[in-house]
């Protein structure tokens, strides 16, 4: 009887115990489970952020297309009709568009008026350096890239090209354009990519990064040249 007793003491002390340590694993089994859910997001975040970055890279070269105009199409007549972004027009026209000389600059800077930028063309009077965040809030001035340029339906584009004279060119002669032929123009281009409204990753249970935003400096010798030269790349915060 004693014997039976003693045992039933050792099961009821024993039960308890048990039962502790199997709430201790779960409770640990949940710790890890979490820890590994949250680093595998971390990853996928920065997994996102490096590929907004090659993309973001990878509109450069489209922004060039846009400044030369090697991606209109070529007709045997070129006129304002063809192509705005690439002829000034008249002056009752309003549409902004890549000068070629110091003259077309200031009738560009009349027709933006107070804005900074239309249609992502830029041509300030005064040396902004926006943050990624002011950049954003400037989508309204941008130039979208067209989707099926980009690799990923998951991700929207927009960039804008300020367009500064250069200081070590040559001074303007008369008709606005620098002597010796030299380019009066470094262009200061700044690429935005953020991930698309309509994309799954975009829903609010899921950690989204943030807008990626690159800038860099290109130029070229003469406005003739289809080729110039990166000054420098960076990623704006």
């Amino acid at each position: 009887m004693l014997v039976d007793m003693a045992k039933s003491k050792e099961y009821g002390f024993a039960l308890p115990a048990i039962l502790g340590i199997l709430a201790l694993t779960s409770l640990t089994c949940a710790t890890l489970w979490r820890m590994q859910w949250v680093n595998q997001q971390q990853l996928n975040v920065q997994a996102r952020l490096i590929r907004n970055q090659e993309i973001a890279k990878g509109v450069f070269p489209l922004v060039l297309q846009d400044i030369l105009g090697t991606n209109r199409s070529t007709s045997a007549t070129t006129d304002s009709s063809t192509d705005l972004r690439h002829f000034a027009g008249t002056d009752a026209q309003t549409h902004a568009f890549f000068p070629t000389n110091v003259q077309e600059r200031e009738k560009l800077q009349l027709r933006l008026g107070a804005a900074m930028c239309v249609t992502g063309i830029c041509a300030p009077k005064t040396l902004n350096n926006l943050n990624a965040e002011q950049w954003g809030s400037l989508l309204g001035q941008s130039q979208a890239v067209n989707l099926t340029d980009l690799p990923s339906s998951e991700v929207a584009a927009f960039y804008w090209v300020e367009i500064w004279l250069d200081a070590g060119a040559t001074e303007p002669v008369s008709s606005s354009v620098l002597a010796g032929g030299k380019s009066a123009f470094i262009y200061r281009i700044t690429v935005l990519v953020k991930e698309a409204a309509s994309s799954e990753l975009a829903a609010p249970s899921k950690p989204l990064p943030n807008v990626q935003v690159m800038q860099a400096i290109w130029s070229r010798a003469s406005d003739k040249d289809q080729i110039g030269q990166w000054h420098s790349q960076k990623l704006l915060l």
